[in-house]
């Protein structure tokens, strides 16, 4: 019997008039007929915020240090700053909008960005939500992702001085994968570190110093394993890799994010875990 899964995976460009909130936004579909068995991928930190729309079996995701799980259901949640792994165990699709960085604070202002999950139908309303489900279900991927645009157009955009000159000192430290002091980045759009650090937490909710962390990570696992999904396994191969050319503890921190004790505790984990078992990966939620 024939198991593959039938999937999809579409990203599409944001509208004009969204840019300074979406960088894009993603449909990807696990279909009827995937196997019973699980399939597993590492979720990398990357700075930004989500809104999920999901339709069918949600996935699970863990996090890899502390064992804990939740659903990946209809929510939106704030800046990723920590691996976790997803899991897929059923067919399901879901609409992703990658936000920018400072997308949450445009979008939902002065609120900081949620550290848990919320409802995406308290941030976009009941109807809103529905609307794209229900275009999901029927398969109209194209109407779905308008219908995501029309909801996140419907929420009044925020004109915040502060959100400008902070994505633009994000945007620095994006070009150069995070690779830079919280103190040499306030330098480069000429304000004070205190200032920075308070934009960050303001409209972030978190602090320059974990933000960048989790951009130089992510770039540095990009760099191991490539472009689409990562698997546990490779990712663990990667850390081991790095940690056995023996580099200085500053000189690991600065390029990885993390430091050498930290990689090291997070493949232990990652190869512990159940979600180093032989599972394709189908699709990229990310």
């Amino acid at each position: 019997m024939d198991m593959s899964v039938e999937r999809s995976l579409r990203r599409f460009e944001p509208p004009a008039r969204l840019r300074d909130v979406v960088e894009h936004a993603w449909v990807a579909e696990r279909g009827v007929g995937a196997p019973a068995s699980s399939a597993r991928e590492v979720l990398l930190p990357d700075g930004c915020g989500q809104l999920l729309i999901v339709a069918g079996t949600p996935a699970v995701v863990s996090d890899p240090l502390t064992g804990d799980r939740y659903d990946a259901d209809s929510s939106v949640r704030g800046p990723a700053l920590a691996v976790r792994v997803r899991e897929t165990t059923g067919p399901g699709v879901a609409l992703g909008l990658r936000l920018t960085p400072v997308g949450l604070a445009r979008l939902w202002a002065p609120r900081p960005a949620p550290r848990g999950l919320v409802p995406a139908a308290a941030r976009l309303g009941a109807d809103a939500v529905t609307a794209v489900v229900d275009a999901l279900n029927s398969q109209d991927v194209e109407a779905a992702v308008l219908n995501a645009w029309v909801a996140v157009d419907r929420v009044p955009q925020h004109d915040i001085a502060d959100a400008d000159r902070l994505a633009q000192a994000l945007a620095v430290a994006q070009s150069v994968r995070g690779v830079v002091r919280s103190v040499d980045l306030a330098h480069e759009v000429g304000v004070p570190l205190g200032q920075l650090h308070r934009w960050c937490v303001q409209l972030l909710g978190v602090d320059p110093g974990r933000w960048l962390s989790a951009v130089r990570f992510a770039a540095f696992v990009r760099e191991a394993v490539g472009p689409g999904p990562v698997r546990p396994d490779r990712m663990v191969a990667a850390l081991r890799w790095y940690l056995q050319a023996g580099y200085p503890p500053r000189e690991t921190e600065r390029f990885t994010g993390l430091s050498a004790a930290d990689l090291r505790r997070l493949a232990d984990r990652l190869e512990q875990g159940s979600s180093m078992r032989e599972h394709p990966v189908q699709d990229v939620l990310v």
